[in-house]
């Protein structure tokens, strides 16, 4: 294998045994984005100078027997919002684009002081509130599976980069699923931590001050054993050290968990809209591999889903987009972001004339969410607040009373969308918004790939049914995927959950096998 196909893990195995150095890879990965990177548009800087003298300076620590950080001399690449001292975090935003950060982010910091050589940040949609990464500073970021899709946003860049073996691994933020979108479009692995097991200090926001629905930084790479490597080497009690609010709680090893002593709930869909039969089978198919693997898997039903829509769009359009415009500070709203930038914009009487207007002409989930965009009064927020905690013991008591540790369904309604479509497809990421709203650590792993015969939609009952239709065409070989959800601070058994599934899985015809090199379009 060449270098750029190595994992995270493998890498640091042969960094580790001399089979190749430091300087080695990182030439290894900048020869791979040369190739790549006109297809993909990954990148938003690459630091490539500084990244090779960093690793001359990694080699020669080794040779001298020096102590080695967990991460030591391993190359990995930083979401575009991380704040990386001397560099700009944008958020596609272009008043933004001379603003340097003066110091790290501290998961930045922990980055570093582990002994990881940064390549580069990577793309993101602008303000980080799109389902594909585009702006107009850095441009469109394109899957690498397949040119004009979408990588997902808005860890799209970071995605794409690892997708097409520019970068074994780095860090993403996930508020509606910001990781698991983008891991699950472009097969890879992502994980989205329990609020506070990493810290956010230091990392940008198109919303600053909202803090109804956590943003959390956490891990992608190729294989679940990244994911793992990451989470450990970035422990919470490191960055603890550097982040007080961060408890220094350590993470279980995942590996020492015994599947046969967990039982899992399964569902295919939660009753908000209905996932692509790829979707679908894929969840059938990672269920199918943890009954393999000794686990108890017995079906589920999501509590409370349209409540939970509701509290999600409610809360995080609870000010009318306003901070949203302050941060662009002028700059033009993208496309992607106008359909709902103008509908939480409306006045509340036009916006609830033309919610009752799409459920009268067949569209109720369309009503359904311009009913709870747009600005709110304090004590509607409050209200909204207070549900979100009813919903969360709604769903741990349906744990409870189920017996369950972990959960698996959809991350995605369909596979990757097309570019420059998304603007009116919020609702897409529907299957990992429930789970930033009751703050569930929650993973991706890659299953398979689109068949032939998964191309159309069973269901068009609407327009976004329709839409997704147009999604589901041609999408044969595009990569599908999992998702795993665990309890508050138990990650260790979501990871271990992903590792039984990916050994089940990764032989099989159709695994979605990274890096992969693009090619093909629509």
């Amino acid at each position: 294998m060449e270098l750029h196909e190595l994992s995270a893990v493998q890498l640091l195995a042969e960094l580790g045994t001399g089979g190749t150095t430091s300087v080695e890879v990182v030439r290894a990965l900048h020869a791979r984005a040369d190739a790549v990177e006109p297809h993909v548009g990954a990148f938003t800087a690459q630091y490539r100078e500084r990244a090779l003298l960093e690793a001359e300076q990694a080699d020669a620590a080794r040779a001298a027997g020096e102590p080695l950080g967990p991460l030591h001399g391993l190359p990995v690449t930083l979401k575009e919002n991380l704040d990386l001292a001397g560099t700009p975090a944008t958020l596609g935003v272009r008043p933004r684009a001379e603003r340097l950060a003066t110091g790290d982010a501290v998961v930045v910091d922990a980055v570093r002081r582990a002994g990881a050589i940064v390549l580069g940040k990577t793309n993101v949609p602008q303000l980080l509130l799109a389902m594909e990464s585009h702006n107009a500073i850095f441009g469109t970021t394109h899957n690498p599976w397949r040119h004009g899709r979408v990588p997902g946003g808005s860890s799209g860049g970071e995605a794409a980069a690892i997708a097409s073996g520019c970068s074994p691994a780095g860090i993403g933020t996930d508020i509606g699923g910001s990781i698991r979108n983008p891991a699950a479009y472009c097969g890879v692995c992502g994980l989205k931590p329990t609020w506070g097991r990493w810290s956010m200090r230091g990392v940008a926001g198109g919303q600053p001050g909202q803090e109804a629905i956590h943003a959390q930084s956490g891990p992608l790479g190729r294989t679940v054993e990244d994911l793992t490597l990451l989470m450990t080497a970035l422990s919470s009690t490191s960055q603890h050290r550097l982040d007080p609010v961060v408890p220094p709680l350590p993470l279980p090893d995942p590996s020492a968990v015994d599947l046969s002593t967990l039982k899992v709930g399964v569902y295919e869909d939660d009753g908000i809209f209905r996932p692509s039969p790829s979707v679908r089978r894929a969840v059938r198919e990672a269920a199918a591999a943890l009954e393999a693997a000794g686990a108890t898997v017995v079906p589920y039903t999501p509590p409370a889903s349209w409540e939970m829509f509701d509290a999600y769009f409610g809360l995080l359009s609870a000010d009318g987009f306003q901070t949203a415009l302050g941060v662009l500070e002028g700059d033009t709203i993208m496309p992607q972001l106008k359909t709902v930038a103008r509908t939480a914009l409306l006045p509340a009487l036009v916006r609830q004339a033309l919610a009752r207007l799409a459920g009268a002409t067949g569209e109720p989930r369309v009503a359904r969410l311009m009913q709870a965009l747009g600005a709110k009064p304090v004590n509607r927020l409050w209200a909204l607040v207070r549900a979100r905690e009813t919903l969360k013991a709604t769903e741990l008591a349906a744990w409870r009373t189920a017996g369950l540790d972990l959960l698996v369904g959809p991350p995605t309604v369909t596979p990757a969308p097309l570019v420059d479509t998304t603007h009116d497809w919020s609702v897409g990421a529907w299957h990992t918004m429930r789970f930033n709203l009751l703050d569930l650590p929650a993973g991706v792993q890659p299953i398979s790939t689109v068949r032939d015969d998964e191309q159309v939609r069973d269901v068009l009952a609407d327009r976004l049914d329709r839409k997704a239709a147009t999604y589901d065409a041609g999408s044969a070989g595009l990569p599908v995927a999992a998702q795993v959800v665990g309890r508050p601070w138990e990650e260790h058994l979501v990871l271990a959950a992903m590792a039984a599934i990916q050994a089940q899985v990764r032989t099989t015809t159709g695994f979605p096998r990274t890096p992969v090199t693009p090619g093909g379009r629509g």
